[in-house]
């Protein structure tokens, strides 16, 4: 006989239902495993769009220099 008082009836119940215990325990790791994999695609995604961000930044800077520099020139003459 099993120990614990209900023990049992937890043995009863695993029994009956393993086959749905399995698939719901393959279905978590299968589902934890697709959504590892999608965040790691999103975090690829936004080093990209961060990367690509920053170059724009550079060059609105720059533009930015350059159009100074051409009114101060225009304000010269």
């Amino acid at each position: 006989m099993l120990g614990m008082p209900g023990e049992e009836q937890v043995w009863n119940v695993l029994a009956q239902n393993g086959p749905f215990a399995l698939l719901f325990i393959w279905l978590l790791f299968k589902v934890t495993k697709e959504s590892k994999e999608r965040e790691d695609r999103l975090m690829s995604h936004v080093e990209r769009t961060t990367d690509t961000l920053q170059q724009i930044e550079q060059s609105v800077s720059g533009m930015q220099e350059e159009i100074k520099d051409i009114r101060e020139q225009i304000e010269e003459k």
